[in-house]
């Protein structure tokens, strides 16, 4: 078919097939770049997603420690409290514990346990944070902890922590 044109008729058809096959190629082309741009911005909204799933979860286990069943004893609390103190050598420790109580709106007690330890380690200071918070081996969580290195060259620190611990107030 290509015999029976001239030189000039047969440049022309095939200018025009290249320029069919480069018109395919780019359409192609833009068709990845597209797709890639589209799983590109999934991957950054399924990221985003684990981070919002993230902080519900968080939400979540704060929400739950809220506990809003039996009333607790704050000698139950001190009882458990002494369990984690001693498994991790901390109450011999204990310099002072002093606890407070406050209803919160009328529908919540809240809880709250001061205690100072002096020339512990912090390691051990935080295996029993641990204990309490993500364990949940006492219904309270961490408000507040100040530590500071009284002699230098040791690493022994004096640790304050307070601890909280919320329950729904029986009508």
């Amino acid at each position: 078919m290509l015999n029976k044109l001239d030189d000039r008729e047969k440049l022309f058809v095939i200018g025009a097939v290249i320029l069919f096959f480069l018109v395919l190629f780019s359409l192609t082309v833009s068709k990845v770049v597209e797709r890639r741009t589209a799983l590109s911005d999934s991957l950054l909204e399924a990221r985003g997603n684990f981070a919002r799933l993230d902080k519900a979860i968080q939400d979540y286990n704060y929400y739950r420690s809220l506990k809003s069943g039996d009333e607790i004893d704050v000698t139950s609390i001190y009882a458990k409290l002494d369990q984690i103190l001693i498994r991790y050598g901390l109450k011999e420790r204990v310099n002072t514990q002093k606890d407070s109580s406050t209803i919160i709106k009328k529908e919540y007690n809240k809880i709250t346990i001061d205690i100072s330890l002096r020339s512990v380690k912090l390691a051990d200071v935080f295996k029993m944070i641990y204990d309490i918070e993500v364990m949940k081996q006492i219904n309270s969580k961490v408000d507040y902890m100040n530590f500071i290195k009284p002699l230098p060259g040791k690493e022994e620190y004096d640790v304050n922590i307070r601890f909280s611990s919320f329950t729904k107030v029986k009508k």
